[in-house]
């Protein structure tokens, strides 16, 4: 009897860790995807950001409406 109670117990784990690993598989595919409609827009949009070629190192510099302000981003694309 005691046996069975730990089998039932170890199944319930079992479905639950694959039921997570099945989300965080999802999730994982989705961001892939959203990784790469990035990486398109990023290319399609270098000419209207002003990004040059010696830009590409992954930094973009913009100044703002503060004075004295330069907002410096780092673009990484893995």
């Amino acid at each position: 009897m005691r046996e069975n109670v730990h089998k039932d117990v170890y199944r319930f784990a079992y479905d639950e860790a694959s039921s997570e690993l099945r989300k965080i598989l999802r999730s994982f595919e989705q961001l892939c995807a959203q990784k790469n409609r990035v990486e398109k827009l990023m290319e399609v949009l270098k000419p209207e950001i002003g990004m040059q070629e010696e830009e590409e190192s992954g930094q973009v510099k913009r100044t703002t409406h503060l004075p004295y302000c330069t907002v410096v981003t780092r673009l990484t694309v893995l």
